[in-house]
């Protein structure tokens, strides 16, 4: 496991600046200690401006475990507007996540760019209008 905090995640999305990065794996999910450092909304935040990366088509983000809430999960969720990003896989188990994170995640499916969309919500706070939201992006049989 990791121990990446809030700043470690701004600091880790400077990488958006790099104009020949076209694919990128994180997988920040902490140790299963109690009081391990964590990315939380605020590191998510930082993290979602890597759509501002110019070449980056794919996007492996591994955040278990960080406490995040629908906040981060809807700051996460602009990823819609990456221009070029056509992979993206978001690993957000074991958040705190409820209806209205997974309904902004939900909106990713919209995306022009997204081919790829990869979500792993397990053991977070999600009810029926999350899971109906998530359902309806699976987009026609």
């Amino acid at each position: 496991g990791n121990e990446v905090s809030c700043v470690g995640a701004q600091a880790l999305a400077t990488l958006k600046e790099s104009p020949s990065l076209t694919s990128l794996t994180l997988d920040l999910q902490p140790p299963r200690i109690v009081h391990s450092k964590q990315i939380r909304d605020q590191g998510a935040a930082a993290l979602a401006t890597l759509k501002e990366a110019p070449s980056l088509t794919s996007l492996h983000l591994n955040l278990c475990r960080h406490d995040l809430t629908c906040v981060g999960a809807q700051a996460l969720a602009a990823l819609y507007s990456a221009p070029s990003l056509t992979d993206l896989t978001l690993g957000l188990g074991n958040n705190l996540i409820r209806d209205a994170g997974a309904q902004a995640l939900a909106s990713l499916k919209d995306s022009a760019a997204l081919s790829a969309l990869r979500l792993d919500l397990h053991s977070n706070c999600i009810g029926c209008q999350g899971a109906q939201a998530l359902a309806a992006s699976k987009g026609p049989p």
